[in-house]
């Protein structure tokens, strides 16, 4: 090549490299340029755009989705509830997506910081709009609603009229909804509905906007504007799973309102669009429960369900699947065969605590409306309380209607108990032999039914485990012959526990045969009033029997009635119990035929007892409520002629005296208030005082015995314990012995007299548990139609009394907090403890910037400080947290070697002086942990 052609090309490369070093340097100076946010020029906004969205924004909204999805898959529906239109989750299931959300957050942050041009009230970044959006949603799903309302609040005033700042309305709603403010909740929404019919809100939001209202009416009960809703979301939304879940909602709601073929349909349409086999699992079920006698065909549902029951893979859901059934035969009308099924469905139900709830519920109510079994409905209340959370919007309508009812079986199943003794005790001998004889042959042929299956199951577990047994000469190796030697023991023993003493059926001591054998000689002085062949034969069957045994027929005689005080108490009994059923059942259970059975046994059978002018006042008002006025005229003049003085008299001449009762009971609940407030500050000369002037003042009264029972104590505090051993006395001689007043009573005498009595630290309790109890039976026993009077119950807090040294706490509202964490210095490394609790921080806490700190606090424990929290909630639902998260640092050590609390800054330096840890937990369970 020429020397000539060799320069021309060296200068073409020079030309060119001249020109890409210009180009370098004019981008260079463009992007330096293009990095200021204090000026609104194009070329600022593009390159902070486009930043913002691919550097930030982007990443951020990708650990929001990835939360999302993690957070669906953690919480799980439960479909004996109305679902929710959105997964959110419980706020322990929430911590789960803490570290997701928390570099969501951080990203939405950054990007809003480091690219916003905020420039003439004006943000120029288009994507800043959705990193606000980015943090919002972040903050919801971490339930941290007060940040996501100011997000949105952002959104709202510096956004208005764009679909970034119609979105955060959206949510701002949606937080107005989860902080249980539905009302506001529901004027905001409406408002942005009117807004897009206006065409003032972006249609592409149409959808979260309709959702959003769904969400805020479920917990309102507005059915009918929630069923509007719902088809206007069905409407606009494209998703599937979407469409699955409402139709879902929508079939519940139909079901709800026994509207059974509407709702089947729609469980219809979920099964269409359901992906989820539990949600398709629950609209077949829902489906099947939907049944009724005019549209379905019952044999197709039968054999559907037989089948999903025989399923391997539905053992876990039998519970539910009886339940349907239960439905789908109570809407063909068989209620007795919903009944067998809602009962399948209560046993089945060994996990899942929401179905066992529904269930019961469900049996409990047609017991109580349709089969009048008040009995067994109480157990299946009973049940359903004890398994449904006590936030859900009915649990006090179920709680009151369960404690009616358990006070009803209070005296229903002792007045038929007290009827089914004497009906034993009036049999002939040989007839009430021969009872007894087959009540204990069925409870032995339940019991050999019992060890069979057990034993069938034992022998199953054995078959499997044949293939590995050992083999020899010893007797054990030899299952066939341990297999017999185990049934020889069964047929001579029976099932027996491996414990102490397991040949003895009845592990007893012989001074209560001795006490049986001799009890015998106290029956002679009664013995003029006693059928002779009768006592005889009891008694010797309790000789020779165990009463303690169901399988001897001492059991069944122990309770049967020898003596005419044993009558006389029986019928007391009875009377007391039936007057209390027919106030139950005319107040509570609003059943008047049954009320008028008790108060007409009660009038004709027990005319002697003081109360029965209460069974003739009610039938008096029965009956006139009935207009049957001859039989209302006879029970009034019952009522007025051999009770004329009575306060019921009085409430027929006076239809207000039932005013001047109220007073009388206000008043008497006051002078109670009083007395206790004086004992408290220990005027115990007050109290006696006070004492005398209410025996005066309410001469007669329920409550006197225990006013009289402060005024013992009083006089034992001040040292008089001859008047308050006799005070004591008086009491236990006028209340019945079954009466909790007597055993205190007793217990307080047994104290004095040993010279044991320790004053309030030993008696305030026990006592107060009781004596808080006041007059509230008092409009019971007379029967009067009139508001309960219940004494205050001034001594419920002493029960939780704190010790002289976690009184030098403070709560306080509107605190900052630490959270504690004190450990055993000599099996816990501090330092490794506070890099763990680092670690965990980091991974959920990540923005929050908690630190811990270590101090040596004792010479054998170390304190750990996180710090710092600037709400109690914070604070707690941060200790909740650490403590039953999975990955806990804490799960790794011993319980016994660590102790957690929250303290408030105020607190802590008391704390860490006194050094009693014990003081300031009392405080802590008191103030902190009962929220």
């Amino acid at each position: 090549m020429s020397r000539f052609r060799l320069l021309q090309l060296w200068g073409g490369t020079r030309v060119i490299h001249g020109a890409l070093i210009s180009i370098l340097a004019i981008s260079t100076l463009l992007t330096f340029q293009s990095c200021s946010t204090q000026k609104a020029k194009w070329g600022n906004i593009r390159f902070h755009n486009l930043t913002c969205h691919y550097n930030v924004w982007w990443n951020g909204n990708e650990s929001l989705k990835a939360g999302i999805v993690k957070l669906d898959a953690t919480v799980k529906d439960d479909y004996t509830l109305l679902l929710p239109p959105y997964k959110i989750g419980s706020e322990e299931e929430s911590r789960t997506v803490y570290p997701e959300m928390d570099r969501a957050v951080e990203k939405g942050v950054k990007g809003i910081k480091q690219h916003s041009i905020y420039v003439g009230g004006t943000e120029h970044v288009p994507y800043i709009k959705e990193c606000y959006l980015l943090t919002a949603y972040a903050t919801f799903y971490k339930q941290d609603y007060a940040s996501t309302a100011n997000t949105c609040n952002i959104l709202v005033t510096q956004f208005s009229g764009t679909r970034a700042g119609d979105e955060g309305a959206v949510l701002l709603a949606r937080c107005m909804t989860m902080e249980k403010r539905y009302a506001e909740a529901e004027v905001t929404l409406d408002q942005l509905v009117g807004d897009l019919e206006k065409g003032n809100f972006s249609r592409s939001e149409r959808e979260k906007l309709y959702m959003a209202m769904v969400e805020c009416l479920i917990p309102q009960h507005k059915y009918r504007k929630t069923v509007e809703y719902i088809h206007l979301a069905l409407a606009s939304t494209h998703s599937r799973q979407t469409k699955a879940r409402l139709y879902f909602l929508l079939a519940q709601i139909y079901q709800q309102q026994e509207k059974r073929p509407v709702a089947a349909k729609y469980y219809r349409q979920s099964l269409h669009y359901s992906t989820d086999y539990v949600m398709e699992f629950n609209a077949r079920l829902g489906e099947a429960s939907c049944a009724s006698s005019d549209d379905t065909d019952i044999r197709r549902l039968e054999r559907q369900l037989d089948a999903m029951l025989r399923d391997k893979k539905n053992i876990e859901f039998r519970d539910q699947i009886h339940y349907a059934k239960g439905e789908m035969y109570y809407g063909v009308k068989d209620a007795q065969k919903a009944c067998d099924e809602f009962r399948k469905s209560v046993a089945a139900a060994t996990v899942n605590r929401s179905q066992k709830a529904k269930s019961a519920l469900r049996l409990a109510e047609i017991l109580y409306n349709l089969y009048e079994d008040y009995d067994q409905a109480q157990l299946y209340y009973d049940t359903a309380v004890r398994n449904i959370p006590v936030d859900r919007s009915d649990y006090k309508t179920i709680k009151r209607r369960s404690d009616m009812l358990t006070e009803l079986c209070s005296y229903t199943r002792v007045y038929q108990h007290c009827d089914s003794i004497l009906r034993v005790a009036s049999l002939p001998e040989a007839e009430r032999n021969k009872l007894i004889q087959d009540r204990i042959d069925t409870l032995r042929a339940q019991e050999e039914r019992a060890r069979i299956q057990e034993l069938i199951k034992e022998m199953s577990a054995e078959s499997l485990s044949d293939q590995n047994a050992l083999v020899g000469d010893w007797y054990f190796y030899n299952s066939n012959s341990v297999q017999k030697g185990k049934e020889t023991f069964r047929q001579r023993w029976g099932l027996r526990q491996l414990e102490d003493n397991w040949f003895l059926s009845n592990k007893i001591s012989f001074a209560s045969f001795l006490q049986a054998d001799t009890s015998q000689d106290n029956l002679a002085d009664d013995s003029d009033t006693i059928k002779n062949d009768s006592i005889n034969s009891q008694q010797t069957a309790l000789n020779t029997g165990n009463p303690n045994d169901p399988h001897s027929p001492a059991y069944y005689l122990k309770d049967l009635p020898r003596t005419q005080h044993d009558y006389d108490s029986i019928d007391s009994l009875t009377s007391l119990s039936l007057l209390g059923a027919g106030y139950v059942f005319y107040h509570g259970v609003n059943n008047i035929a049954r009320s008028m059975e008790c108060y007409l046994r009660m009038a004709t059978e027990y005319t002697n007892h003081e109360d029965v002018v209460h069974a003739f006042y009610m039938l008096y008002r029965i009956f006139d409520q009935q207009g049957n006025t001859p039989q209302a005229n006879y029970y009034r003049d019952m009522v007025l002629m051999g009770f004329p003085d009575s306060d019921f008299a009085n409430l027929i001449r006076d239809n207000e005296y039932y005013k001047e009762l109220q007073r009388r009971e206000r008043l008497i609940d006051e002078s109670y208030a009083e007395l206790y407030d004086s004992y408290q500050r220990g005027r115990y000369s007050t109290v006696i005082s006070l004492v005398d002037q209410a025996e005066e003042r309410y001469d007669g009264h329920s409550m006197l015995p225990k006013f009289r029972l402060w005024k013992a104590l009083a006089l034992a505090q001040s040292g008089n314990k001859a008047d308050a051993l006799k005070t004591l006395e008086e009491i236990i001689g006028s209340v019945s012995s079954g009466d909790s007043l007597a055993t205190i009573a007793q217990y307080q005498y047994r104290l004095i007299s040993n010279g044991d009595f320790e004053g309030e630290s030993r008696i305030e309790n026990h006592t107060d548990r009781t004596l808080a109890t006041a007059a509230d039976g008092q409009a019971r026993q007379t029967g009067i139609e009139q508001q309960k009077i219940e004494t205050p119950a001034v001594g419920a807090t002493d029960t939780d009394e704190l010790p002289e040294e976690a009184r030098l706490y403070r709560y306080r509202e509107n605190q900052q907090y630490y959270v504690v964490i004190i450990i055993n210095d000599r099996t816990i490394k501090a330092t490794e403890l506070q890099y763990k609790i680092s670690d965990f921080n980091s991974q959920y806490y990540t923005n929050s910037g908690y630190r811990v700190n270590a101090a040596l606090f004792t010479d054998t424990t170390q304190l750990l400080t996180i710090h710092r929290f600037m709400t109690e909630k914070e604070a707690l639902s941060y200790y909740s947290h650490i403590l039953s998260a999975d990955d806990s640092p804490l799960r790794r050590y011993p319980d016994s070697d660590h102790q957690e609390f929250a303290i408030s800054t105020q607190n802590y330096a008391t704390f860490f002086n006194r050094k009693n840890i014990n003081a300031y937990l009392a405080f802590f369970r008191k103030y902190h942990l009962k929220k």
